[in-house]
């Protein structure tokens, strides 16, 4: 999502103690990558207020992060029907592309496996009716192809994803649809990440 690079601070803000064990049973962070989360929220949200509040939409336009042709799918699927997101929310949104570690158990790699396949659907899936349609596939690869393909090149990569996922010929790609198609990868190692951890210090370390 953009260069996740910390401003210099003498100190940021601690992440809630409720917050930070939360996400130490639901998702494979250490401590210091879920403060280094915390501090990229506290930014985002404009560093006014600690502890830093809700995030917006409009707070990820800015920088080179507004230049991402995916950024409004992304966020659609990050915030869901939601106006704002707690920290918690932005948390769990990015550790689903975190790389698991050798010590990663296997239901929580399949706990993150479900979420990231259900994230992969609703990004695709633009109107969030539970169902992926010619429509929606064209928008996203429109969006991801547009400077490199013409218009009747796409209509053909969407014709072959119809194609190819579309089980029940309804003429549209279900959820089982979509996670049926996806079966031949790794979901647990497909589109995964490395979230820094965090160096510097934070108020608790002043207490």
């Amino acid at each position: 999502m953009g260069c996740l690079c910390l401003r210099k601070a003498t100190s940021f803000p601690s992440v809630p103690q409720d917050v930070m064990d939360t996400l130490k049973k639901q998702t494979t962070l250490s401590r210091s990558q879920i403060k280094y989360l915390y501090i990229r929220f506290y930014q985002f949200s404009g560093g006014g207020k600690d502890p830093p509040g809700q995030l917006y939409k409009y707070n990820f336009y800015s920088g080179l992060l507004q230049l991402n042709p995916l950024l409004p799918t992304i966020l659609n699927s990050m915030f869901g029907d939601k106006v704002s997101i707690s920290f918690l929310d932005f948390a769990l949104f990015l550790s689903t592309f975190q790389a698991h570690s050798l010590r990663t158990s296997r239901t929580l790699k399949n706990i993150t496996k479900d979420r990231k396949l259900k994230i992969l659907f609703n990004m695709y899936d633009h109107n969030k009716d539970g169902r992926i349609t010619k429509y929606d596939l064209v928008i996203v690869v429109h969006k991801l192809f547009s400077n490199l393909l013409d218009h009747v090149q796409i209509m053909r990569i969407v014709e072959t994803m119809m194609k190819e996922m579309d089980k029940s010929d309804s003429n549209q790609i279900l959820f089982e649809d979509f996670c049926k198609a996806l079966e031949v990868f790794d979901m647990t190692e497909m589109m995964v990440t490395w979230i820094p951890e965090f160096r510097g210090k934070t108020t608790e370390d002043f207490h």
